[in-house]
């Protein structure tokens, strides 16, 4: 008896899930996205007021090739029990493509660890909404995963995801 409510739980909960995509992106042609991005700390003009902005390049499909600028805008300790607990953060900020078509602005909410010399030390991921774009982005949707390592001291991150235009 006690399976039965669960399964109808669950049901509903796949459901719902399957209707935010199509609500969401209604009426929009979506494609898959492809990107690297390789990126360096941005010291000289960083507004974040946690000192934490990157400056890089984006190379991928659908167009999105350009340059890209990341600000931090909130950031927290990680629990304890993460890898490299002390050494590893969770962030939130925007990040800003520009490309010769136009600009895509999107949220980035990830971890990452920033220790050095252990095993997990450089590795971040993150989700991103896409939260508004010009250009040939104008009224873009979609949402992306991203996630890389430190290699050098730069940033090397492989991104994948949705890109909806109407």
């Amino acid at each position: 008896m006690r399976s039965q409510p669960f399964r109808i739980s669950l049901a509903v909960l796949a459901l719902m899930i399957a209707s935010v995509p199509a609500a969401a992106h209604s009426g929009k042609k979506c494609k898959k996205l492809q990107a690297q991005i390789i990126a360096a700390p941005l010291v000289t003009g960083c507004t974040s007021p946690f000192g934490l902005c990157t400056t890089g390049t984006i190379d991928g499909n659908q167009g999105l090739s350009g340059t890209t600028r990341f600000v931090a805008d909130g950031i927290t300790p990680s629990p304890a029990t993460a890898p490299d607990g002390a050494a590893t953060i969770a962030y939130s900020g925007l990040i800003r493509i520009t490309t010769s078509s136009g600009t895509l602005t999107l949220r980035d909410t990830g971890v990452f660890d920033t220790a050095t010399g252990t095993p997990a030390g450089g590795l971040f991921a993150s989700f991103d909404r896409i939260d508004s774009g010009t250009g040939r982005y104008a009224g873009a949707t979609g949402t992306l995963l991203i996630g890389g390592r430190t290699i050098a001291g730069r940033l090397v991150a492989d991104v994948d995801g949705e890109l909806c235009l109407p």
